[in-house]
């Protein structure tokens, strides 16, 4: 076991970030289940084959804390170098040689973890500032190869709120959700086929990221296709083929940091915000963490989170402070049980054994399940379980990608010369796409309210929408990838493949379908006290990338006045 004794200064000989890349597809092939099709990322345990990967216990640490580095690898030394996210990435760390070992995995490590013993161990000095650090481990081959795997952790401040009034969440219970390392996730495994996934209901933390979710090469697809679709052209998903042909996990385009957290915060940090990070994880541990905080922020897709996950944000709200949801598709409550190291989602909430319970408000299934009692619309106003999908596959194809604006005089927009009917954030950047949220509305007088059916507040103001569908419509009879399975939803018709429709009338069914959109209501007296703002999309972030003025000049908006202890005085509101 090293320790962090042998650390070397930063600055001492070449850096990793600095040589030359393995490329796509390098390394070992990923373990293929012929039955599914897919190839799931687990050792070889070849050794003529140079691989390695590391976990660790946790994924936040503050300064003094020690992080133990689990290890498994081919080859008998390794080096690591760890670097904090930011508009210019910052090397704190870098060490070689140190010693490294063939562990034993089991057959089922995506269920029952690794085991892998501790490789190195680093004490968080006091000069790495909060934030999102990667982590990448590297090994080189007799012939010059190179075999290299990311992982990460968290730096929580000291001293919480001492320098700056925002603390920024990584969404770490969607990455739980997505990450398919050893053979599956919560959506897919081996055992299923394409057209019947074999999801798993409890799938272990203590294992490593599958490859794309902590970093992806320039130009790897997101999750939708932007591209203008020909009359009668089959949509497609351009991640599932890029990481089907480059080995990334199958699901990177749904929860890489790469496509989501980390566009905000390079945005964020460039543009002079101070953050404080945390992850979900960390609030689960501690539901009161961001109560000393102005504003709390979550990006990209935050689709996952646990009963004290959900209660952080409801304690920093009722203590006057406030909460910006750049993200999309918030549906699913989980668990954490074997002492936090197992993440529990049942599909089917008939399938967990709390149900029927005395424990069942915590079934790990869709928050909105009339025995949970606790609709997510109570506290963010929007939920994804109204409506989920735009531009992705089917699902609206060929819409503009942006939000339409319906009230420009909301206080987000000051100053933004935004009119009623402005479209922000359409092709190309897309903003409005993928996985997006909204509630139930109706119209008067050509403005949206919500009707309060889902539970969202009566005062909760639309500010724009876009149109959105609960999964993808289907124009090609079952014969595409991109017609998907959606939540079973018991008041809604099957069509015999597990889509649900609705049905107007005998021969006109179709989709559920909706608006996703940007709202806010306040739970304080005084503006900007309580207040939760909603851009509900995945995508918000692609915006901030792409350096669109109207998504900059919101999102400006929104922190400034949400972190501000003085806020400005209430825009005259109408409508």
């Amino acid at each position: 076991m090293a320790s962090s004794a042998g650390q070397r200064p930063f600055n001492d000989g070449p850096s990793i970030l600095n040589q030359p890349r393995v490329i796509p597809g390098a390394g070992p092939a990923p373990h293929n289940d012929s039955r599914h099709g897919w190839a799931y990322e687990k050792p070889l345990n070849d050794p003529a084959i140079a691989e390695i990967w590391c976990y660790t216990p946790r994924y936040g640490y503050r300064v003094g804390e020690t992080i133990d580095f689990h290890v498994h690898s081919t080859r008998t030394v390794f080096e690591i170098e760890i670097y904090r996210e930011g508009p210019t990435p910052e090397v704190v760390y870098r060490q070689a040689g140190i010693s490294a070992t063939a562990a034993t995995t089991p057959a089922n490590p995506h269920v029952v973890g690794c085991s892998w013993p501790v490789a190195l161990q680093v004490k968080v000095p006091s000069e790495w500032r909060s934030g999102f650090y990667v982590v990448m481990v590297r090994v080189h081959d007799e012939d010059g190869g190179i075999f290299e795997r990311e992982h990460f952790f968290v730096v929580k401040p000291t001293t919480p709120a001492r320098a700056t009034s925002i603390a920024f969440v990584v969404s770490t219970a969607t990455m739980n959700a997505y990450n398919d390392w050893g053979g599956g996730n919560s959506y897919h495994g081996e055992g299923g086929t394409p057209r019947f996934k074999k999801a798993f209901p409890r799938t272990s933390l203590l294992r490593p990221w599958s490859r794309g979710l902590i970093k992806l090469p320039g130009g790897a697809p997101r999750a939708v296709s932007t591209a203008e679709l020909a009359p009668f052209a089959v949509p497609s998903l351009p991640a599932h083929a890029y990481a089907h042909h480059y080995g990334f996990a199958r699901d990177y385009g749904d929860a890489s940091w790469a496509l989501y957290g980390k566009l905000f915060i390079e945005w964020a940090e460039a543009a002079g915000y101070t953050l404080d990070y945390y992850t979900l994880h960390d609030l689960h541990d501690d539901p009161h963490a961001l109560e000393p905080y102005r504003l709390s922020i979550v990006v990209g897709h935050d689709e996952y989170s646990s009963w004290p996950m959900r209660q952080a944000i409801e304690h920093q709200l009722a203590v006057g402070g406030n909460h910006a949801r750049f993200a999309g598709n918030n549906i699913w409550q989980v668990r954490y049980e074997d002492g936090g190291t197992t993440f529990v989602n049942h599909k089917d909430e008939t399938t967990d054994p709390l149900l029927g319970t005395d424990q069942d408000r915590f079934v790990s299934n869709a928050w909105d399940l009339p025995c949970v009692g606790w609709p997510l619309a109570h506290t963010f106003g929007l939920t994804g379980s109204n409506v989920i999908h735009a531009m992705y596959g089917g699902a609206a194809p060929r819409s503009s990608g942006g939000f339409t604006i319906y009230r420009p005089w909301h206080w987000s927009l000051e100053g933004s010369d935004l009119y009623f009917g402005d479209l922000i954030g359409g092709r190309p950047d897309c903003i409005a796409a993928y996985e997006i949220d909204g509630c139930d509305f109706t119209m008067r007088d050509g403005l949206p309210y919500p009707t309060g059916k889902d539970g969202a507040p009566a005062n909760l103001t639309i500010i724009a929408m876009a149109p959105a569908v609960q999964h993808e419509e289907d124009h090609f009879n079952g014969t595409t990838a991109t017609t998907m399975n959606s939540v079973a939803n018991p008041s809604i018709k099957g069509d015999g493949m597990g889509l649900p429709h609705l049905e107007e009338h005998e021969g006109a069914r179709h989709p559920k379908y909706g608006a996703g959109m940007i709202a806010s209501y306040d739970r304080g007296v005084a503006p900007g006290d309580g207040t939760m703002f909603v851009a509900g999309a995945t995508d918000w972030v692609v915006g901030l990338q792409r350096r669109n003025w109207f998504v900059e000049k919101i999102t400006r908006n929104v922190l400034d006045r949400l972190s501000d202890s003085r806020p400005q005085a209430p825009a005259p509101r109408r409508g």
